[in-house]
């Protein structure tokens, strides 16, 4: 019996995506995790650390859908080169520390170099490695394989951390880490990678594309889907303080609960990927989040007594697993919308942009609640607004699948021949 192999050269490949796929983002997102090392190397106020990030966050929401339209016009091979080599160079430029002016300018250049030219461009290459393997599979590899390389990075930037008796040069040497692996990654990407998928790039108008894009309803569809699930995710960011407040926990735990991301959301996408991809991608999306409705649903039924911190646990786990096969199938229902792979740039632009708007939004929600109600009764609305978002995202993927009824029956039809192809022809599929 036939069986399909990836190369070693296509394995480096997609290493090359899951390590860069994480990496690139981190200096932008670390903020958090070194707090007080930021504070206190950029001398800057809470309102400066804010402004920081609203730039970078206005800058990569706001290139998405340009950034989808280049991704269908250049090869992706430099598209994921220049992103990592500029992305590195800017953190070891903000790792030198500079004026706070300086620093905006770095963060907004950052929410260029790691949206416009590199997003959409990961994304599309990984639906190429879909043509072998399954497109399902390939984005939950995706997903789950850049949660692991995000926990290993993470847990070697700590160390290094540690290593400093100054916060502020343990804060340095960990930007210097990423930056320079970032550049070395882009030298290893131009060896690895080809420009031998020219048909994928495309030859049409770029507002002809984008317009294309735009007036087909499966493309705002998927864009919605995403927008729920996403939304979902964000609010699991207050399981910390809903434990610690609502059952009493201690900080510790609170801190534990919020680790069960890095850990249960790889399991998720791996696990996501080969499921959807039996099952069909569209209707496990939709298993995904009515479960996922039903997990929030169940916070809000919980007593809020110490006792009972063991079913949050249980429950935090279950839902970021869930969530992790759920981010790993968010582009993948391009299959099921037969859009083309001279358009995937752009309709992953498209869907990027709507999709995480709840950045944009949520937090003042959350914030007015919390303000607004003692914790338990706060809490007990976010996760009704949680699980309603699921719910959302569940009845748009029923509309989606009744809307392109017909083109996932021919995709089962050509998977099925495709399959028993292969068998008869007894030969070993090899993408290098």
């Amino acid at each position: 019996m036939a069986k399909n192999k990836l190369g070693v050269k296509a394995i480096l490949q997609f290493l090359c995506l899951c390590i860069g796929g994480n990496i690139i983002f981190y200096v932008a997102y670390m903020r958090m995790s070194y707090y007080d090392a930021f504070m206190e190397a950029f001398t800057m106020t809470n309102t400066e650390f804010g402004v920081l990030f609203s730039t970078y966050a206005l800058f990569s929401v706001g290139t998405f859908f340009i950034g989808g339209i280049i991704t269908d016009k250049f090869s992706p091979k430099k598209l994921l080169a220049f992103s990592f080599l500029s992305t590195g160079l800017l953190d070891l430029w903000f790792g030198t520390f500079p004026d706070y002016k300086v620093a905006v300018i770095i963060y907004a250049l950052m929410g260029v170099t790691t949206t416009l030219t590199f997003f959409a461009a990961m994304i599309k290459t990984t639906r190429q490695f879909g043509r072998l393997i399954g497109e399902g599979k390939a984005l939950g590899f995706l997903e789950g394989g850049r949660s692991i390389a995000g926990a290993a990075f993470a847990t070697l930037g700590l160390l290094l951390f540690g290593r400093f008796a100054d916060m502020v040069a343990g804060l340095q040497g960990v930007i210097f880490m990423y930056g320079i692996s970032l550049i070395l990654l882009a030298i290893i990407t131009m060896f690895v990678f080809s420009d031998e998928n020219t048909a994928d790039t495309s030859t049409e108008n770029p507002f002809k594309l984008a317009w294309t894009c735009l007036k087909n309803p499966s493309v705002w569809m998927m864009s919605l889907i995403i927008m729920g699930i996403y939304a979902t995710g964000s609010g699991y960011n207050l399981i910390a303080p809903y434990a610690t407040s609502v059952f009493a926990a201690s900080i510790t735990m609170g801190a534990v609960l919020g680790i069960f991301r890095d850990y249960f959301q790889p399991v998720g996408a791996l696990v996501g990927g080969f499921f959807s991809e039996k099952i069909g991608i569209s209707k496990f999306i939709l298993i995904g989040c009515l479960v996922l409705a039903a997990v929030d649903a169940s916070f809000v039924l919980i007593p809020g007594q110490p006792s009972m911190i063991v079913l949050v646990a249980i429950g935090t786990a279950v839902g970021f697993v869930v969530l992790g096969a759920l981010r790993g199938q968010y582009y993948a229902n391009m299959k099921e919308a037969r859009i083309p792979m001279v358009m995937s740039g752009t309709t992953t632009g498209l869907m990027a942009t709507i999709g995480y708007t709840p950045d944009i939004f949520l937090s003042p929600i959350f914030g007015s609640f919390l303000d607004k109600y003692p914790d338990v009764v706060a809490y007990k609305y976010i996760f009704l607004t949680l699980a309603g978002f699921a719910i959302f995202s569940a009845v748009m993927t029923i509309i989606f699948r009744r809307v392109n009824k017909e083109n996932i029956r021919l995709n089962k039809e050509e998977a099925l021949a495709a399959k028993n192809a292969v068998k008869l022809d007894g030969t070993e599929v090899k993408m290098s």
